[in-house]
């Protein structure tokens, strides 16, 4: 009776850690797809020059829409894994890539499910992460030293003067033209 006892507790620990492996596979599974699906659509962009879309309509999939495997523009619907889900967004939700492959603002998109949740992160110039502690919307704070006045006159004088400090007017060595000289 204590054997039986015994190997059902063991049994019941197993299940519930082989649950929980499978949960957590399905999450990491669904945010690696979502991440390669908005890095294709966001290269169909560049490649056909012209905008492409993913939309999400509902907590469960999404649709991607542009010339993905063909020369042709068609729509694809891409379910996430059983039990996950997107979170925290307003749906329907549109993203557009331009023909740079520019996305057309700055996402976080959130999927979870009982293990936790993943976030996939899209910047607006097409930069994908996954689970990244990057912030997007901080810009940071570029100095220069360049002259205030930027009437004609300022900018020829500025140009002069940057021009006139470089005298040296040998060229620098091309590496690539470069040859040994023969034995």
């Amino acid at each position: 009776m204590i054997t039986l006892v015994a190997i059902g507790i063991v049994t019941s620990f197993a299940v519930v850690g082989i649950v929980s492996a499978r949960d957590n596979l399905r999450l990491s599974n669904s945010s690696r797809v979502l991440s390669s699906y908005l890095e294709k659509t966001r290269l169909a962009a560049i490649r056909c020059h012209c905008s492409t879309t993913v939309q999400i309509s509902s907590t469960g999939s999404y649709s991607v829409t542009g010339p993905l495997r063909s020369p042709t523009s068609e729509t694809m619907t891409i379910p996430l894994d059983p039990s996950v889900n997107f979170q925290g967004l307003t749906l329907p939700l549109t993203i557009t890539f331009d023909w740079r492959g520019r996305a057309d603002n700055d996402y976080h998109l959130a999927i979870s499910n009982t293990q936790g949740t993943r976030t996939v992160d899209l910047s607006g110039g097409g930069d994908i992460r996954i689970n990244s502690t990057a912030s997007y919307t901080n810009a940071p704070t570029i100095q220069a030293n360049l002259p205030t006045n930027l009437s004609d006159g300022a900018a020829d004088s500025y140009v002069t003067s940057y021009a006139n400090n470089n005298t040296n007017t040998t060229p620098p060595p091309n590496p690539k033209n470069h040859k040994k000289p023969k034995k």
